[in-house]
């Protein structure tokens, strides 16, 4: 054949445009073949594209997704590929802690000042466990928390193994919600449900236990692998217009209202509504622990704290009132004292976003389930051509009450520097938007009552749980948070010592926190019920003997120590530690021995109870 013909014998063999790939179709047939041909190639194509990545990259990725800035954590053996990965991350920065507590408490510092998930990491086993912790305070103040955990590879889990725990049904009790994962795909689905379910409804911690061998496995990722699985999560979205409608005409119809607020108003930014409540209508405010910050403490409506160690104008006034508003509180114990005789003469109107939370403790007269910045807008609405209730008698009884009882009184020591004297000073020396985070105890309920909160997310401390330790590694993630604001963190020496070691943490990232020690040289709440009640039987809570100057273990870790044992002094210690930026600084103030911080409403006993003094007990 001669290559004319070879050329007219392939045109001949071409003439439908695919030679011999037609074998025997044609037309349609071969249209419909050729398409799908096509597609396969195309998906087969796309597949080499999404290349195959492991659970730990999955994680990472997903994290950065959801816009995380900062983690907190300890890397150990069960969690290292997950490390690994984070090494490679542009975005994340993550910061080292002495110990998983400090790692957990920092995260939850950083939640809570941010108004976002704080994001914290630890290994298996002991790791895994010390996060306990930290996860029930930030469970019992409702902070949001996202908590990744190593865990052994899935086959080795339920048999003992080496550094393995039951975090999961540890953890249980104290979150919100959590996960084992057991599939290497499944996570980019966990992490974003979590972050949901963190940041939505009554925010919370949410636990992810990772076992090695899922962290490791991997996977080409796809779409569908992200999407969520919370049918049974519906947080409320609607409000109970009819309990609002009955809410604007008890406050119509009041002679002595009072409005409790808390830690909710805060989380939900409602602060704004919160004021419009408060002067459209000329009610007296109170808080919770939680609360303070949520209004300005010091303006004229203030009446201050609630509850055990509360102002006396606040127990005074929640015991005559006629009309009580609980917006985003528990209603706990430590606030009602005596149930059966919390707001005697009162109609009490309870909102919160959780609905368990609605006769738990007190049985509302009117339950309202809602978000409380939209519940307080629509109450606004509502009440907005309503006549302003007739309160001028009960301002000038409730402006009385604040006339008569100081907002705190101390005791004992007048030659003596005391804790109420120094948080007096720190109120007058802070600016409003310093940020403010306390261990818990005797220093606790000083700050509570001495320093003037005016704006919200700027007192970081534990309520719920009341867990010492916590004020300091909270104090270095509000300052990661917040770099540009003044972080100080009031505590006692027994609170301060329980997690020292992130003083380490401090200096290597270099977080200029100042910590204000009150140096008293015993466990001093404790020691004040132990006086009180069980006849000054002071039995284990005297800790100053052979602990060493704070002050000067702050100087041997790297940061700045200073000691100050008169009022005089206290101040310029202030300025020198306000204006220190190579890290931590630490003022020791040694403080009245026995000083015992009243008012006080002791256990058992009403609101109206309190006592301001050891003689009144």
């Amino acid at each position: 054949m001669t290559r004319e013909n070879d050329k007219d014998e392939g045109k001949k063999d071409g003439e439908n445009g695919k030679g011999d790939i037609s074998d025997g179709f044609e037309g349609e047939e071969l249209k419909t073949m050729t398409l799908e041909t096509n597609a396969e190639a195309k998906e087969e194509k796309g597949k080499e594209k999404r290349r195959e990545i492991t659970g730990a990259a999955a994680l990472i990725e997903s994290l950065e997704r959801e816009g995380v800035q900062v983690a907190f954590g300890v890397i150990g053996g069960a969690i290292m590929p997950v490390y690994d990965e984070l090494g490679n991350s542009h975005k994340i920065r993550h910061i080292t802690t002495a110990h998983e507590q400090g790692a957990i408490h920092a995260a939850d510092g950083y939640a809570r000042v941010k108004g976002e998930p704080g994001v914290c990491m630890a290994t298996s086993g002991p790791g895994a466990a010390n996060l306990v912790t930290g996860i029930a305070t930030a469970y019992m103040d409702s902070a949001p928390l996202m908590i990744f955990t190593g865990q052994v590879p899935t086959d080795l889990i339920g048999r003992d193994s080496f550094q393995e725990v039951d975090i999961r049904g540890m953890s249980d009790p104290v979150t919100k919600h959590n996960y084992l994962v057991r599939r290497s795909r499944d996570l980019p689905r966990v992490v974003r449900e979590g972050f949901h379910l963190a940041r939505t409804g009554r925010p919370g911690p949410i636990l992810v236990d990772l076992p090695k061998d899922v962290q490791t496995g991997s996977f080409i990722p796809d779409e569908e692998d992200q999407e969520e699985d919370l049918e049974g999560y519906r947080p409320r979205q609607e409000l109970d217009l009819g309990a609002i409608e009955e809410l604007a005409e008890a406050i119509e119809r009041a002679e002595k209202p009072l409005i409790i607020a808390g830690g909710g108003v805060i989380s939900a930014g409602a602060g704004g509504e919160l004021a419009d409540l408060v002067q459209d209508k000329g009610i007296p405010i109170a808080f919770s622990l939680m609360g303070l910050g949520a209004f300005p403490v010091n303006h004229p409506l203030s009446v201050g704290m609630l509850g055990m160690h509360g102002t006396g104008a606040a127990n005074k006034a929640v015991t005559e009132a006629d009309l009580v508003i609980a917006v985003g509180t528990r209603l706990d114990d430590r606030m009602t004292g005596d149930v059966k005789r919390f707001a005697p003469n009162a109609e009490i109107a309870h909102i919160d976003i959780d609905p368990s939370e609605l006769g738990k403790i007190i049985e509302p007269d009117i339950p309202i389930a809602g978000d409380a910045r939209a519940t307080l807008q629509e109450l606004k609405r509502i009440a907005a051509g309503r006549p302003r209730p007739e309160t001028s008698g009960w301002i000038d009884q409730v402006k009385d009450w604040k006339g008569r009882y100081s907002r705190g009184s101390s005791s004992r020591s007048p030659d003596k520097l005391t804790q109420q004297e120094v948080v007096a000073e720190l109120s007058r020396f802070a600016g409003e938007d310093t940020i403010i985070t306390t261990g818990v105890g005797q220093h606790q309920m000083w700050a509570a009552l001495e320093y003037d909160f005016t704006r919200p997310r700027t007192l970081i401390t534990s309520g719920g749980l009341g867990t010492m330790g916590y004020g300091f590694p909270a104090a270095l993630g509000a300052k990661v948070a917040a770099p540009d604001r003044p972080v100080i963190c009031v505590t006692g020496d027994g609170s301060f010592q329980m997690n020292v070691q992130e003083l380490v943490t401090a200096v290597r990232e270099n977080l200029d926190v100042t910590v204000v020690l009150m140096r008293n040289g015993y466990l001093g709440m404790v020691r004040q019920w132990q006086e009180l009640f069980f006849d000054n039987r002071t039995v284990e809570t005297e800790i100053g003997t052979g602990m060493p100057s704070m002050a000067k273990v702050t100087e041997a870790y790297g940061g700045l120590g200073l000691r100050v044992e008169k009022k005089e002094d206290l101040s310029p210690a202030l300025r020198k530690a306000a204006s220190y930026r190579d890290g931590p600084s630490l003022i020791e103030c040694v403080v009245a021995a026995e000083e015992n911080v009243f008012p006080m409403v002791p256990a058992g006993r009403s609101n109206e109870e309190f006592v301001t003094g050891e003689k009144d007990v």
